[in-house]
């Protein structure tokens, strides 16, 4: 692999590690009784979350092709 490959890997495993653990922050104080709530909530939330911006990169990338015809 690359090192400029590489580089974008760990600053992409970074940005995943601090969104999931700030949406685990975030329900922490709700699932303080149930630990594994707080875990999966924090996961599925941050699945979401990258979902949505892949979709969005996707559309965005979409349109700008279409401007460019």
């Amino acid at each position: 692999m690359s090192g400029a490959l590489v580089k974008r890997a760990a600053n992409v495993a970074v940005a995943l590690a601090i969104m999931w653990g700030a949406c685990f922050l975030m329900t922490l104080p709700f699932g303080l009784s149930d630990l594994g709530f707080s875990l999966i909530f924090a996961t599925a939330l941050t699945a979401v979350t990258v979902l949505l911006v892949g979709v969005g990169r996707l559309i965005k990338r979409g349109w700008d092709a279409l401007k460019r015809r």
